[in-house]
C-alpha cells in the first residue's frame, strides 16, 4: 500500500517538536496540550521490480501517480501516559499509459489509535501503540485507495537522543510493528529507523529508513493499481529539512525514494507538512 510508504516521518517530527516541553515523557502530549499536522505528499512510479529483483518498466509507457493530503492529530487521554492519535487521509490516484487514463479521488483508511508511555530508560523512552485502520471508501473506481479491509497494528517505539552529540540538538527513533488486515490478510512486518540533527536554532535535518514486508496468498502485481498489491517487500529512504518559525509552528519538506523492492513499484516523491502545537491556558 503506497499510503504507508509516506506518512511515518510526520509522526516522528511531531514528537521531536514536543521534546522542548517539560512533560515527563517529552515524546508524548501532556495534559492541556494538543497537536495537529496538515500533510501532503506526491508519489510516482513508472517501473517495478519482480520477485527476483529484475527492473521492469510498466507496459505502454505506464505511469502511476498519487497525491495524498492528510490531517494528523494527537492529544492526551491520561496525561502523557496515554495519547489518542489519528490520521484522516485523502487519495488522488492516477494511472496513464498509451491505452487508457484512470483517476480516482477518495478517502483512504482512517487511522485511530492509542500510544502509551511504558518507561523511561535514561535518555530514551519506550512506548507502545495500538492502531485500527478503518476503510472510509469503496473500491469501485480504479486506481483503488486500499485493500478495503479492516486492519489492526501493534507497535513498539524507542525514542531518545545521544548525549555525546548534544543534549537537545539530536534525536533518533526505532520502531517495530506488526499489522494484520481482516479477513484474509495481508500480514505486514514493519521496521523504521531515523536520525535527526538540529543544525541551527531553527533548522532540523532528518534522515530515515522505512521497511515493510507484506505477506499474502494474493501475490499478483497490478501496475495500474499499486495500493492493491499485498505481497511485496519494500525499503524507502528519505531526507528532510524543517524550519521552526515559532516553538508552536514548524514547516517541513523532503524527498524519498525506494531503495529495495520485490514485487513492488519503484517509486519516489516529495512531502510537505506543518506541525502546529496548541496549549490550553
Amino acid at each position: 500500500m503506497q499510503e504507508n510508504k509516506i506518512g511515518w516521518i510526520m509522526v516522528l517530527l511531531i514528537m521531536f517538536v514536543t521534546a522542548n516541553s517539560y512533560a515527563q515523557n517529552p515524546w508524548q502530549q501532556d495534559k492541556g496540550e494538543a497537536l495537529i499536522s496538515p500533510y501532503i505528499s506526491h508519489y510516482r512510479a513508472s517501473s517495478f521490480r519482480s520477485r527476483n529483483g529484475e527492473k521492469i518498466p510498466f507496459q505502454d509507457e505506464g505511469l502511476f501517480t498519487n497525491y495524498n493530503p492528510r490531517l494528523y492529530f494527537s492529544l492526551p487521554l491520561k496525561g502523557y501516559k496515554v495519547n489518542f492519535f489519528g490520521s484522516i487521509p485523502l487519495f488522488i490516484n492516477k494511472f496513464d499509459d498509451t491505452q487508457q487514463s484512470q483517476k480516482n479521488v477518495d478517502l483512504g483508511d482512517l487511522e485511530l489509535g492509542g500510544r502509551f508511555h511504558i518507561r523511561q530508560l535514561k535518555n530514551h523512552y519506550l512506548m507502545g501503540a495500538i492502531t485500527a485502520f478503518v476503510p472510509a471508501y469503496q473500491n469501485n473506481n480504479l486506481p483503488y485507495t486500499g485493500f478495503e479491509r479492516f486492519g489492526m497494528e501493534g507497535r513498539l517505539i524507542l525514542a531518545g537522543n545521544s548525549p555525546w552529540m548534544g543534549e537537545s540538538n539530536n534525536f533518533h527513533k526505532i520502531e517495530g510493528a506488526f499489522r494484520q488486515f481482516f479477513p484474509g490478510g495481508p500480514s505486514q512486518t514493519r521496521v523504521y529507523a531515523s536520525q535527526g540533527l538540529r543544525i541551527t536554532s531553527k533548522i532540523v535535518l532528518l534522515g530515515e529508513l522505512d521497511g515493510i514486508i507484506s505477506f499474502s496468498n494474493e501475490s499478483q502485481f497490478f501496475e495500474n493499481n499499486l495500493q492493491l498489491v499485498s505481497d511485496f517487500t519494500m525499503v524507502k529512504a528519505a531526507l528532510n529539512i524543517g524550519y521552526e518559525f515559532t516553538p508552536d509552528f514548524s514547516l517541513y519538506g523532503g524527498t524519498f525514494h525506494d531503495i529495495l523492492n520485490r514485487n513492488s513499484g519503484i517509486g519516489s516523491g516529495f512531502q510537505v507538512f506543518s506541525v502546529i502545537r496548541m496549549k490550553s491556558k
